[in-house]
């Protein structure tokens, strides 16, 4: 249901034991007064926390907790905790006040302090944990549910990330239903109240039918692209690949199949951000134009053999198209765009493989004898620095499946790195997609849709697809003093030092705040802070 797991950044592990990160724990060791901070480097944050935050215990959120946080994560691998590495101190200004000192500008750094472990408390065990959400974990029967229960006292006096007044749901329990249909009954048979999950079109049907039952369905997190590789002699020429593109309906793509769950699914037009985000900008120029495509390929000296396919620069315009075989709506894709390119003299053999032998070494990431197209999803993160290595031309650019080199598209993804201010940064990720799909790199499609129900009791809930996090703002829901939360998987590891899948992220997410939560607009919204200070070049 979410597609290939493809390969990724080192997955988080166990902290060291050690780190090399200062830390400075006390208010007097930086000599500076918290009111008039300066930066020793050229570039730190000044994190001005909540004074009413505090742990299930009632002590407060401290910077102690900030700098602890950084120095554990700073010693696990991985892509996701590379910022807390870039960190060269952190000094606790007072017990309010943190100072984060970077070696260097980071871009990124609002994705920093997702979740703040208390001080001395990193550890795998979920129960052994003090929380800052308005929820503390209770029990987790394996096989079966989670459960949490809203704490007497919280020291929120408003939701934080939507702003909206507290709720009064006091405990949720989590079940774990291994297919759609089941999602579907326990929801009709009141034995759940909330599901969320990547619906086909008779599921939309049914819920639509249910008189108690309220639902959603938009763009989701996953997006589905075609790609060419870049190393195949014929398709590494850009008439080439204009050549393909002019024949693909992608309009006849999205009535073919997200339409059919989603009628008012709209093309994906940017490979950074995704629609909905207040980033995003339509890059792709989507002129579907088969007589164009023709010209195109008679144009570069293409012709027309006895069987209507061209051939050019004396190869036959034949292509292995490569995909998965888990997904039904991929063959549907295939033999929509097998049609359209025929049509224009162009042949496509399909190479299907699950989703175990396509995210291979050898395939996926074999060269251009091994396939010359691919259809498959990426997922979309609540920042683009993730994916950075998919426009990478080197060895760093593991993630580049489709290996297009532009030296002036990586120069431009290399330097958001840097780039602080998030407008500035936000500026030159697009215009790196935009050279980037005018170049034709890829062929964008679609955002696969995501369905959110919910008993019509329930109110509150505010579907926040993109991120996978629907119950991003369940601390204003009101309705049920115990909700049931159907979801599709149950999580292999509740551990926030771990690398989660989206059943814990859910779960955690009512657990353990951070500095920032991200809104339903795709906002970052202050959660354990007042404020962050931005200080560059001071020093």
């Amino acid at each position: 249901m979410s597609g290939p797991a493809l390969p990724r950044p080192t997955p988080l592990a166990a902290p060291a034991s050690t780190t090399t990160l200062a830390v400075t724990t006390t208010e007097s060791a930086s000599g500076e007064d918290a009111a008039t901070v300066t930066c020793p480097t050229e570039f730190c944050l000044v994190y001005h926390i909540d004074r009413s935050a505090s742990w299930s215990d009632g002590q407060a959120v401290t910077a102690s907790d900030f700098a602890y946080t950084a120095a554990v994560l700073s010693g696990i691998p991985g892509g996701e905790t590379d910022g807390y590495r870039q960190i060269e101190q952190v000094d606790t200004l007072d017990t309010k006040t943190a100072r984060v000192v970077f070696r260097d500008s980071y871009g990124p750094w609002q994705t920093l302090f997702k979740r703040v472990f208390r001080d001395g408390q990193a550890t795998d065990d979920v129960d052994d944990i003090d929380t800052t959400g308005p929820f503390a974990f209770v029990e987790w029967q394996e096989g079966e549910s989670i459960t949490l229960q809203r704490k007497r006292a919280w020291w929120g006096d408003v939701d934080p990330i939507s702003g909206n007044a507290l709720g009064d749901v006091t405990e949720i329990r989590f079940v774990f239903l291994n297919t759609l249909e089941e999602m579907v009954d326990a929801l009709e048979n009141d034995e759940v109240d909330v599901i969320s999950a990547r619906p086909d079109a008779d599921t939309v049907t049914r819920l639509g039918e249910m008189a108690e039952i309220e639902m959603t369905v938009a763009p989701g997190p996953f997006w589905e692209h075609i790609d060419f590789h870049h190393d195949d002699p014929i398709l590494s020429q850009r008439w080439a690949r204009e050549a393909v593109s002019l024949a693909i309906d992608r309009e006849e793509i999205l009535d073919a199949t997200v339409r059919l769950v989603d009628p008012t699914a709209a093309a994906l037009d940017n490979t950074v951000w995704m629609s909905g985000s207040p980033q995003y900008e339509p890059h792709f120029d989507d002129i579907y134009d088969p007589e164009r495509a023709r010209e195109v390929l008679e144009e570069n000296g293409c012709a027309q053999g006895d069987d209507g396919v061209y051939g050019c620069q004396g190869r036959r315009m034949s292509f292995v198209w490569a995909s998965t075989n888990d997904d039904p709506a991929r063959r549907v894709i295939f033999e929509t765009v097998r049609e359209d390119l025929i049509e224009v003299g162009i042949e496509l053999v399909a190479a299907f493989r699950s989703p175990s032998e396509f995210v291979t070494r050898d395939f996926l990431f074999g060269g251009p004898d091994v396939w010359q197209l691919v259809n498959f999803s990426w997922r979309a993160r609540s920042d683009p620095s993730m994916a950075n290595p998919t426009y990478y031309c080197d060895d760093a650019g593991a993630l580049n499946v489709n290996r297009y080199c532009s030296s002036a598209v990586e120069s431009s993804i290399r330097s958001t790195g840097s780039i602080v201010d998030p407008v500035e940064r936000a500026a030159v990720y697009n215009t790196a997609d935009r050279r980037y799909l005018e170049d034709l790199a890829v062929i964008p499609l679609y955002q696969k849709p995501t369905l959110m129900a919910w008993d019509t009791q329930l109110t509150g809930p505010d579907p926040n697809y993109t991120f996978s996090a629907d119950l991003w703002d369940v601390a204003s829901w009101s309705g049920l003093d115990t909700i049931v939360v159907g979801l599709p998987d149950e999580p292999a590891t509740m551990s926030p030092l771990s690398q989660i899948d989206d059943s814990a992220n859910i779960i955690l997410g009512t657990l353990l705040y951070g500095a920032f939560g991200m809104d339903a607009s795709q906002e970052y919204q202050p959660v354990l802070v007042d404020s962050v200070e931005v200080i560059e070049d001071s020093g």
